[in-house]
């Protein structure tokens, strides 16, 4: 029979090690922007990151998820033909130019959604996913919903409706987008080609995130630009395994966006510390009817922080595991959680997991056990 779970909050002395004096955070100079820690949530930088505004063509991160969770669910295809509207080819502002009657693939109008934000592109992908564009925003904003996106909404799926038409997100929840979409294989291959070859026009697309280029371990995610909007930038990048997310909202040029998202990402990195090493032993618990006694668990993953120096003596942990659990186990099996905190607030749950494999006692190892505790000796 299993061990009934209890929770034992034994708040453990987290000893990290002191690393180079923390940099200064950089003064953010854009109306809204944050920086957020892809696997745990955890914000590390922000400036009105809750404020709703219009976002420009990062809406495009949601048509290109859609596209990609249908192609990783097969639904759809990445070489299905589709027709352009003249609808679609007739959506202004960036464009690869389509003309009605036009025939592409799916996954050459993901690439023209994402490398060059093509309005026309966008259009057609939302037209063949969702029947009509209205249909295929009611698809968008379903999504958002699922995801626990409250702040979030989408009338069209390319960004030129402005916040005033129900077009709008936050900075928050645009990070959040990403953490999630960039867990997507087709969506994360999408926003971080530099350079795609359209051969339904015979020329190359280039990515226009410059971060891509210009930053090392940079993985996309999405630009834009309109008037209400300012420029915008959605991003990912990771370094030494470790993924950090953040956007920029309205900045005054292209180059702003580019260069306080290369502030923000240099700062993060710089100031990241390993606090909790993949295979660390924490803890281990009794086993029932094992061949051994007891059982190692050990961190099922890697956990990195920001430490500033007036939050270091506040970092603790606690554990949560059963009062003893039943043998047989196999290294790996999950069996408990190690939860860290800053002060009072959660920051992360790393899963624990057995070290080693653990048979089942046999009658000699019940044997030996009584004859232990007959003589006292165990």
């Amino acid at each position: 029979m299993a061990a009934r779970r209890i929770s034992l909050l034994l708040i453990i002395c987290l000893l990290v090690p002191l690393g180079a004096a923390a940099q200064d955070k950089p003064a953010i100079q854009v109306p809204a922007a944050i920086l957020m820690d892809a696997q745990t949530g955890e914000v590390y930088l922000a400036k009105n990151e809750h404020q709703k505004r219009s976002i420009a063509s990062i809406v495009k991160t949601m048509t290109l998820l859609l596209a990609s969770e249908l192609v990783q669910a097969r639904k759809i295809k990445l070489g299905d033909v589709v027709t352009v509207s003249a609808n679609a080819a007739s959506r202004g502002g960036t464009q690869i130019r389509l003309k009605s009657g036009d025939k592409l693939t799916v996954e050459e109008l993901m690439f023209a959604t994402a490398l060059v934000s093509a309005n026309d592109a966008a259009v057609a992908l939302a037209e063949y996913i969702g029947g009509t564009e209205k249909e295929f925003a009611r698809l968008m904003r379903e999504r958002a919903a699922s995801l626990g996106l409250r702040n979030t909404a989408f009338v069209d799926a390319t960004g030129l409706l402005p916040q005033s038409s129900g077009n709008y997100s936050t900075a928050y929840e645009l990070a959040q987008l990403a953490r999630f979409a960039m867990q997507n294989p087709v969506f994360a291959r999408t926003v971080g080609t530099e350079e795609y070859f359209l051969r339904s026009q015979g020329r190359t697309l280039r990515n226009s995130n410059d971060l891509l280029f210009t930053f090392p371990g940079a993985e996309g995610v999405k630009t834009g630009l309109t008037t209400p909007a300012g420029h915008t930038l959605l991003f990912a990048a990771s370094q030494d395994g470790w993924r950090l997310v953040g956007a920029v909202l309205g900045a005054k040029t292209r180059e702003q966006r580019f260069d306080e998202a290369r502030a923000i990402l240099k700062w993060g990195f710089a100031n990241l510390e390993s606090i909790l090493r993949m295979g660390e032993e924490i803890t281990s618990v009794p086993v029932r009817d094992g061949a051994r006694s007891q059982v190692t668990l050990v961190a099922a993953r890697d956990l990195k922080t920001i430490l500033p120096d007036d939050e270091r003596r506040l970092l603790r942990r606690e554990l949560d595991v059963p009062a003893a659990v039943e043998a047989p186990l196999k290294q790996g099996d999950r069996l408990g959680q190690l939860i860290v905190f800053k002060g009072e607030k959660e920051i992360a749950r790393v899963d624990l997991v057995a070290k080693n494999n653990v048979g089942r006692a046999n009658i000699f190892t019940f044997l030996f056990k009584w004859l232990f505790d007959l003589l006292g000796l165990s």
